[in-house]
């Protein structure tokens, strides 16, 4: 199994040529939809990320679905059963490192500019 972190350069960065990386797209797909978590002090959670073992490989998945954090059992349950290759990596140690690059990409935007990089980023026919 090639995990996202050992492709080359261009296919690991946070926004290829064609697609998007999957934490990100749930980060955008949950602001365009409003399906994140209002937390107590007026931020919002999108995709609080877990690092998990599927299959014995460090795997990053989200855990926001539905408006609401779920357990790692329940997120586990849905990234598993959603077939997206969720990111990789040899060691729990270098996912995290990924992890907070990801996060630095996470900018505050609204459902609007949510909705057009996710646009930008869907692959030509599927909206045809």
């Amino acid at each position: 199994m090639q995990g996202l972190l050992e492709t080359s350069s261009e296919q690991r960065g946070l926004f290829s040529s064609d697609s998007l990386n999957p934490i990100l797209r749930h980060h955008y797909e949950n602001i365009a939809t409003g399906n994140f978590k209002r937390n107590d002090d007026g931020s919002i959670s999108t995709v609080f990320t877990r690092q998990v073992d599927l299959n014995g490989v460090p795997t990053l998945i989200p855990s926001v679905y539905d408006g609401k954090i779920l357990s790692e059992e329940a997120a586990i349950k849905r990234a598993v059963d959603s077939k997206i290759a969720w990111p990789t990596a040899a060691t729990h140690q270098e996912l995290r490192d990924y992890d907070i690059r990801l996060h630095q990409n996470m900018l505050p935007i609204d459902a609007n500019e949510a909705a057009l990089i996710l646009e930008s980023f869907t692959p030509k026919g599927l909206l045809e």
